[in-house]
């Protein structure tokens, strides 16, 4: 076949529909792991603290990988690299459920984070890439369809276990993760890859980026740090299962942890598909301003009440109110900087990894010593934070187009 008789749009439905493909099965992977966690916590023989290590794990991977994105990414071609990227985190999840010990175990995770980091940075910034002006929308599409991946990971997770145990769900996704990246190099070493919407500077092959510039930009400092403070969203869509199975397992089972976690993220496909229809009409940064507010408030209600129809009513609503986030504040990152988007959504990556591993170094060494609720608190105090720099501090495009 020859590259060139193929059309423009025929090459773009293509490599979206491939990039959609992984952010599905990365988001799959991420559903799974949170309602296995007590599983392997049980099947390592571990301490809630030593089991923070897993996630910690993860997110050194992860701040590799921006850092990665932040220096290399923008100077490569993405189309070839996300296949590749596809690969490496499809063979680690093949590893993660055949590691022997734990020691194994966190060193495929550091890879799991390195190649399931960039895998995500590279889904979304190749779509903002092809897509330019309108990236809200189709950047929006693609994180719904992560809300996909990820409501359909702890049924998933649930119904694997069910069958061959805790590690059937990391062979089976990583096989298919595997194959798919396959395959999609393999079409577009045949059809060859679309042109993108936002172009390189004219002659040049590898951009030059302007790192000082990009530094000196006090929005986006303020939008990471806010960045920071919203990665316990993420810490949550571990970790809640083994905090309801530290409550009480009898009550908080391995199924009912499956559908609180399927509600929140049924709850953040609606998020999601909501910024996706409403992206010209509602500004991206009220979005996050006013969902960190009610997201701080309900979270800290289902911790007071503590019952197990409120927990699952609660997180499905929460899922509601915040689960846009990330897409939110990806999208602002490259609103800032669009000729560069990896580089500054690495830059705000970077600073949630190193908030993700402070939560999971903190509140797991809380747990340890019995107040694992009140270190969950920590969580409603860094949304609340969140909400003060967007109120105060953060100046949205919009915004700055007025003044």
């Amino acid at each position: 076949m020859n590259a060139t008789s193929v059309s423009q749009k025929k090459r773009l439905v293509i490599a979206t529909a491939f990039t959609f493909v992984f952010m599905a099965g990365y988001a799959l992977s991420a559903g799974m792991l949170g309602t296995l966690m007590p599983r392997i916590i049980e099947y390592y023989g571990l301490t809630l603290s030593a089991a923070s290590s897993i996630n910690i794990a993860k997110e050194v991977g992860n701040t590799a990988s921006m850092i990665f994105a932040l220096l290399v990414v923008d100077r490569l071609d993405k189309n070839r690299l996300l296949a590749v990227m596809g690969l490496c985190f499809g063979g680690a999840l093949l590893l993660f459920g055949t590691a022997p010990a734990f020691a194994l175990l966190l060193a495929v995770q550091l890879v799991i984070g390195f190649s399931g980091g960039l895998l995500d940075n590279l889904c979304a910034t190749y779509v903002s890439d092809l897509y330019g002006e309108r990236r809200a929308r189709f950047v929006s599409i693609l994180h719904t369809l992560f809300a996909l991946g990820n409501m359909a990971g702890p049924k998933f997770a649930a119904w694997c276990y069910s069958l061959g145990g805790w590690t059937l769900s990391f062979l089976t996704s990583g096989i298919a993760l595997a194959a798919a990246a396959v395959l999609f190099f393999v079409l577009t070493r045949l059809v060859g890859p679309p042109d993108a919407a936002v172009k390189k500077a004219p002659g040049q092959v590898r951009q030059n980026i302007p790192y000082g510039k990009i530094l000196k930009g006090k929005n986006l400092w303020y939008l990471s740090i806010a960045s920071m403070f919203f990665s316990g969203l993420t810490y949550l869509t571990v970790w809640l299962p083994t905090y309801l199975d530290w409550r009480d397992p009898s009550v908080y089972t391995t199924d009912f942890c499956a559908t609180v976690m399927t509600a929140y993220s049924l709850g953040m496909l609606i998020s999601r598909t909501g910024l996706a229809a409403l992206s010209e009409k509602i500004s991206t940064a009220t979005y996050v301003k006013w969902s960190s507010l009610l997201a701080a408030l309900l979270f800290a209600v289902l911790l007071v009440v503590q019952q197990p129809l409120v927990w699952t009513i609660g997180i499905f609503l929460f899922g509601v109110i915040s689960g846009a986030n990330y897409t939110a504040r990806f999208v602002l990152s490259c609103q800032e900087y669009p000729e560069y988007s990896s580089t500054a959504s690495a830059f705000t990556g970077a600073f949630a990894a190193l908030g993700n591993i402070l939560y999971s170094a903190g509140i797991g060494a809380l747990a340890d010593a019995g107040y694992y609720t009140q270190a969950l608190f920590m969580i409603v105090g860094a949304l609340g934070l969140g909400f003060v720099i967007f109120t105060f501090l953060y100046r949205s495009p919009e915004r700055r187009r007025q003044s």
